[in-house]
């Protein structure tokens, strides 16, 4: 038996099942990593699922104030800014973005939902506390070598494409 035969019901079958969203992983589970921006080097790595809570946490480098970042990671493989924390406003930090209380002397903006693809930065061993995800720790500032430029990506999740298969509109053949 040929194996187009068979595996073409099995595509059509899954393309005209309503509703239900086809991913394909090339890859394995994603992960977050860590390159040198020079020689794309990984300096440190973790795997994550959709969903994960990361944390980014750090001393401003003027203003020597706590700022702390929280992310979703998403299925389009971004870091979706949730929440920031920051206990004072100077250089950089933003005055309003979302919804702004100021909890326990911390100003707090929620439900900012803007995206990021990658983080690019110049690390500072002094500025950063830590990066964690679930809890866990990813990277604390004295992990990676001071004045070194990295990136910081999801890598490792692909999909084949990203709308419902019930969207795919099918021409008749007759």
């Amino acid at each position: 038996m040929n194996i187009r035969v068979v595996a073409l019901p099995l595509v059509l079958m899954l393309l005209l099942s309503g509703g239900a969203a086809c991913h394909l992983r090339l890859s394995g589970d994603p992960e977050i990593r860590i390159r040198n921006q020079e020689d794309g080097t990984i300096l440190a790595s973790m795997p994550v699922k959709v969903g994960d809570h990361l944390v980014f946490e750090w001393i401003h480098s003027y203003e020597h104030i706590p700022w702390i970042e929280e992310y979703t990671i998403t299925e389009d493989q971004v870091f979706r800014l949730d929440t920031i924390r920051v206990a004072g406003f100077g250089a950089g930090i933003p005055n309003h973005k979302g919804e702004t209380t100021v909890e326990n002397g911390m100003v707090v903006m929620r439900n900012i939902n803007e995206s990021f693809p990658s983080f690019a930065w110049i690390h500072s061993r002094t500025a950063l506390v830590s990066i964690t995800v679930e809890g866990t720790t990813l990277i604390e500032g004295g992990d990676l070598p001071h004045h070194q430029a990295v990136t910081m990506t999801l890598e490792g999740m692909k999909r084949l494409w990203t709308k419902s298969p019930s969207t795919i509109p099918i021409k008749n053949r007759n």
